[in-house]
């Protein structure tokens, strides 16, 4: 027995601290007393006061008491109130918190004793908020939320809907100049298409649009959203000319932002061709060219060069937006103050991509050249304003407001050719028939020479899309090598097939569309670099050889035909593992009972010489393959 307690008399002796130790305890009971010091006087109860003082004692004889009684005195300093009421209590909570009061024993202030809760006391932790009904919002308003105000009250424009040009006058109240009229008659226009016929009395229709400077009632901006082919840019070009026709001295009034050059190229054809004999002097700033001699073209020098006085020597100005941003920043005498057109040619696209931020430097440049007056003689009623007018053109026009936010449109006016429908704007060709062949993945290049030789309207002046530049290119080579073996066993004549992509310098490119428009080119394989703005009347059928991921494209790619009131027809070819996502894209945009379902037919004839295709190629790509 007294061997089992000498270990414990042992263990209850007090053991000798250090001076380190005893420095720290000091140290200690100092911050713990400037702590209360400092600390606000806390409203409480007798117990808390009475707790105080005991913590004063416990720290007081903290340097002769043991090593487990100062680990005792770490203790918090304040008890933690459980169940503190909020800053504003509800009347309910705090009779409670009373009640609760009442019914708890008095504390004897003992260790082992309850803790006493002051419902009147200062919170620590504060109640969570009780829990509220959710609110629901109506479907409709948020159907309406983020939806750019007026775009669900857009000019609604039926697509068949044309007007004689020689009527124009009496029916839209707009009077086109006799140069204009003479100019599309040689052209063989005689009539407007839809978007022409409700674009340009927005913009002639009252005199006071025709004027070149109106900082004090700026024109309304125009987002329109009509079928490719539609004649959009005719519908920009004639308005621009005849407002800029009365221009006395020459100065950058329209700027015209397209994404490729080649749609640039057809742009400044037309205002060369509708514009001819109207003085008006056109350019292009594309990259086709060194900068050096696009600086020459847009901005002339009347000093000297230690006194440059620059002006510029054009009216409009047809520009890439990459391009236009390295003028912006490195063209000395380029100046944007007189601009009073801005047009955006395939926004979709253009404010889907960065191109150097050219939205940003655009805006901001045309800010500086505002007209601007001083604080002491501005008023209220007479404040100047930026007299550009922004057109924006696109056959998808999106509706993501913060895209469309960026342009920062003034009261925009929106024209949908089409139906009007509240989703995202895809516009069709009137006289267009789709169609959709379902293969297997082996057999998808027997399907498409069956389109090409089948039937009694085979597939000719046809554009064949393709998901890449190298797949375009491998489709030609192995179109080209049937062609040939087919025309050795049947004795016709071969099919010509054509590669079309952006790696073909612009030289190329034209002669290459040139040849098709005369017809000596049947098949142009291409990837969706020609899809946006090429304007090509003469393509009768459009072949989408890979399935478009996403429906823009796929609009984009469909109307490259049945383009000007003429018919078209598109075959999408569609693998027999993509028909689900083809079909369900279609049905989201509300066009899959538009597109016909058909099969073409026996495919087996062709598979002599198709074999003998694929053997040539194979022998081509293990050539390269060793060199």
């Amino acid at each position: 027995m007294s061997m089992r307690a000498a270990p414990a008399a042992h263990a209850a002796a007090p053991k000798a601290k250090t001076k380190a130790k005893q420095r720290y305890l000091r140290a200690k009971k100092e911050r713990r007393k400037a702590r209360k010091l400092a600390a606000p006087k806390r409203p409480g109860s007798a117990m808390d006061e009475k707790q105080d003082n005991n913590e004063a004692e416990s720290s007081s004889s903290d340097e002769d008491d043991d090593e487990s009684a100062s680990a005792a005195s770490d203790a918090p300093e304040e008890p933690t109130h459980i169940d503190a009421t909020p800053l504003q209590p509800h009347v309910q909570d705090v009779r409670e918190a009373q009640e609760a009061q009442n019914d708890t024993p008095a504390t004897t202030g003992a260790p082992g004793d309850a803790m006493h809760v002051d419902a009147s006391a200062e919170p620590a932790l504060y109640r969570f908020p009780r829990p509220q009904k959710t609110i629901v919002a109506d479907a409709a308003e948020l159907a309406a939320l983020g939806v750019p105000q007026g775009m669900d009250a857009a000019m609604v424009v039926d697509p068949a809907l044309t007007r004689p040009v020689e009527e124009t006058a009496q029916i839209c109240g707009v009077e086109v100049s006799h140069a204009v009229k003479r100019q599309l008659d040689r052209l063989g226009i005689s009539e407007w298409f839809a978007v022409q016929a409700s674009v340009i009395p927005l913009l002639l229709q009252n005199p006071a649009t025709r004027k070149l400077y109106m900082p004090y009632t700026p024109p309304r901006d125009i987002c329109v959203s009509a079928p490719t082919g539609s004649g959009k840019t005719l519908a920009y070009t004639v308005p621009l000319i005849e407002a800029l026709r009365a221009r006395v001295v020459v100065r950058l009034r329209a700027l015209i932002l397209v994404p490729t050059r080649d749609l640039a190229l057809q742009v400044f054809e037309m205002f060369e061709a509708v514009g001819r004999g109207s003085g008006l002097r056109v350019a292009l700033a594309t990259g086709s060219h060194s900068f050096k001699h696009e600086q020459a073209q847009l901005v002339g020098n009347l000093g000297t060069n230690e006194s440059p006085e620059y002006t510029s020597l054009v009216d409009v100005l047809i520009a890439t937006p990459g391009r236009l941003v390295d003028h912006i920043s490195g063209t000395p005498g380029l100046s944007l103050e007189h601009l009073r057109f801005l047009v955006v040619d395939e926004a979709d696209r253009l404010l889907g991509q960065s191109f150097q931020q050219w939205v940003s430097v655009l805006l901001d440049a045309i800010e500086r050249s505002a007209p601007k007056t001083e604080p002491w003689t501005r008023d209220d009623m007479d404040t100047a304003s930026s007299s550009v007018q922004k057109l924006l053109f696109s056959a998808t026009l999106t509706r993501d407001p913060a895209k469309l936010g960026a342009l920062k449109l003034r009261n925009p006016q929106y024209v949908s050719v089409g139906d009007g429908a509240m989703e995202e704007r895809y516009a069709f060709p009137p006289l267009l028939h789709e169609h959709m062949v379902i293969t297997d993945a082996a057999s998808k290049v027997l399907h498409l020479i069956a389109l090409l030789h089948d039937g009694p309207d085979p597939v000719r002046q046809a554009l064949c899309f393709t998901k890449s530049v190298e797949a375009a290119n491998r489709l030609v080579r192995l179109l080209t090598f049937f062609e040939e073996c087919w025309a050795k066993e049947t004795g016709s004549q071969a099919l010509s097939v054509r590669f079309y992509s952006s790696d073909l310098s612009a030289q190329q490119r034209m002669q290459m569309l040139r040849e098709f428009r005369t017809g000596s080119v049947d098949i142009l394989v291409c990837s969706d670099l020609i899809a946006r703005g090429i304007d090509l009347p003469e393509v009768r059928h459009v072949v989408s050889y890979d399935v478009p991921i996403e429906m823009a494209k796929y609009v984009h790619r469909v109307g490259r035909t049945a383009r000007a009131g003429r018919e078209g027809d598109a075959w999408t070819l569609v693998e027999e593992q993509e028909v689900f996502h083809f079909k369900q894209m279609l049905r989201r945009a509300g066009r899959l009972e538009h597109v016909e379902s058909c099969s073409t037919a026996d495919t087996e004839r062709f598979m002599p010489s198709y074999k003998g295709a694929l053997a040539q190629l194979a022998r081509v790509y293990s050539q390269q393959h060793v060199h």
